[in-house]
């Protein structure tokens, strides 16, 4: 939730704050907050990305279910299709995230070799 006095809250508030004349503007959502470093994906490949992205023991202990509702419905998910000034959503829609994610999980949620 950020460094003892400089918490997440300290600049992202409640929604985006887009102020005029501005480049980029600060994300925000009422939970706001970066994954844990051990939830980076930074230096790997897909195969790695989505074994991560399945282990409990680095996702936040979610089983496949919870997977698959926390992409297709979380809120701060759902802030990638809405990321504010300067920012290209993610493609799509969320609804459409979480079929795809839904659809992959049935079919045995296989990631690619790394």
């Amino acid at each position: 939730m950020g460094a003892i006095g400089m918490r997440c809250n300290t600049c992202h508030g409640q929604a985006n704050f887009d102020p005029a004349g501005v480049r980029y503007g600060v994300p925000g959502h009422p939970q706001w907050h970066i994954a844990p470093i051990e939830m980076a994906w930074l230096g790997r490949t897909l195969g790695e990305i989505c074994e991560q992205i399945k282990d409990p023991r680095r996702n936040g202990g979610k089983t496949m279910q919870e997977l698959i509702h926390h992409m297709a419905e979380d809120t701060l998910v759902g802030w990638g299709w809405a990321p504010g000034k300067g920012r290209e959503p993610a493609p799509g829609t969320q609804k459409e995230f979480g079929a795809l994610i839904q659809a992959w999980a049935d079919a045995g949620a296989a990631c690619p070799k790394s």
